[in-house]
């Protein structure tokens, strides 16, 4: 089974330093990456410009889009106490098949679930949404995020425990275990 250490690396794996592309992993698995992370106003402001998931499709009942953005947001507050705000401008796909709204919908709950303001969704030329916003450090956003960073984190190691167990084989293994402790 993967790792379910969920952690955030800098390009090629190294440490993360603030301003440059956020890799989003459990364990050795890349679960998606920030890309153009811009640094303004001293340090205190940082902008992420796309968040792009490398999991995910129709059978992918986690959100990885959401837990990359808590978990950069959590990053960034934990290691790097001088920002002050966050700003994010996320582009999906327009859904097919009678969906079109879901997915900007999902994003903008979870980014107002987390305390973010000014949410914008905008459509470009290319048939993308964008959604954007601003989240500002303070206590209770704070609070709003770990609280949903954890239930998110919880959502993506169930579904990966669970996964596990359902190998082919799996089913015996369990049994043979019960047998012969």
């Amino acid at each position: 089974m993967e790792s379910q250490v969920i952690h955030i690396a800098g390009p090629d794996g190294a440490p993360y330093q603030l301003g440059q592309p956020m890799l989003l992993l459990a364990g050795q698995k890349l679960l998606g990456q920030v890309d153009s992370v811009r640094l303004g106003h001293g340090g205190e402001h940082v902008h992420f410009g796309s968040l792009a998931p490398v999991s995910g499709g129709r059978d992918e009942p986690r959100d990885v889009c959401t837990l990359l953005l808590y978990e950069a947001c959590a990053h960034i507050t934990r290691f790097h106490p001088q920002v002050q705000l966050i700003t994010f401008a996320s582009s999906r796909p327009v859904s097919s098949v009678g969906e079109p709204a879901l997915n900007p919908a999902a994003q903008v709950a979870a980014v107002e679930r987390i305390g973010a303001r000014d949410i914008q969704v905008t459509p470009v030329p290319s048939g993308l949404l964008v959604v954007s916003g601003t989240w500002a450090y303070n206590e209770r956003n704070q609070h709003q995020l770990d609280i949903a960073l954890e239930e998110h984190r919880a959502i993506y190691r169930e579904f990966a425990r669970n996964k596990c167990h359902d190998r082919p084989g799996s089913v015996w293994r369990r049994r043979i275990r019960r047998l012969f402790p």
